[in-house]
């Protein structure tokens, strides 16, 4: 590969970030329901999900100095691999929000299913059920 090639590298080439990243994490403010365990599960998937411009131009960096002289080939098949793997973090980012979205939805749930109703009036109890009916159709599909 020519240093013209190698220059023209960075720009293409780009790997997901590394397990231990120095940039500190995103933490979102959690809800009075979730415990701290999945606070912590929470920030650990978005630390490693999370793109970061800097870290990602950094290693394409690395890698063009480190396939400087290699063949195109190998060049092309690892930029290939690092499409693949960048592919696939993003469906996992995808899946990981929709996983979020289903236990917001299951916890409103729940939280409605511990509403006392005693002190309801009849009108207030049908609009409660009716409330209950829909979120199970959304949770649960019935």
């Amino acid at each position: 590969m020519s240093r013209h090639q190698a220059a023209a590298c960075p720009a293409e080439a780009r790997s997901v970030r590394r397990p231990s990243s120095p940039t500190p994490s995103r933490k979102r403010p959690s809800s009075s329901s979730s415990s701290s365990s999945n606070d912590s599960f929470d920030v650990l998937v978005d630390e490693v999900l999370l793109d970061d411009p800097i870290e990602e131009r950094i290693e394409a960096e690395i890698v063009a100095h480190l396939f400087r002289g290699a063949a195109p080939e190998a060049y092309r098949r690892a930029v290939a691999q690092q499409e693949a793997l960048r592919a696939k973090k993003a469906a996992l980012r995808r899946e990981v929000a929709e996983s979020r979205a289903q236990t917001r939805r299951l916890m409103a749930y729940t939280d409605l299913l511990k509403t006392d109703v005693s002190g309801y009036t009849e009108a207030q109890v049908e609009e409660y059920r009716r409330e209950l009916q829909r979120r199970s159709k959304e949770c649960f599909g019935k």
